[in-house]
């Protein structure tokens, strides 16, 4: 019996241990995500205006 809670326990660490990683890669995208999303966006803005887009270095 000792055994099986043991082997629970493992089993429950290496769920949530995998889960905190792919969790962790994700938010890691988040940033470039959002900062591609504000590109996207003033793009957009600038070719309803009628003015060329912005480069990436804000030229």
């Amino acid at each position: 019996m000792d055994s099986r809670i043991v082997l629970d326990i493992l089993g429950a660490a290496s769920v949530l241990s995998v889960f905190l990683y792919a969790l962790t890669g994700l938010l890691d995208q988040v940033r470039g995500l959002l900062r591609s999303w504000h590109a996207v966006r003033r793009d957009a803005r600038a070719l309803r205006r009628g003015t060329p887009p912005e480069g990436p270095d804000g030229r």
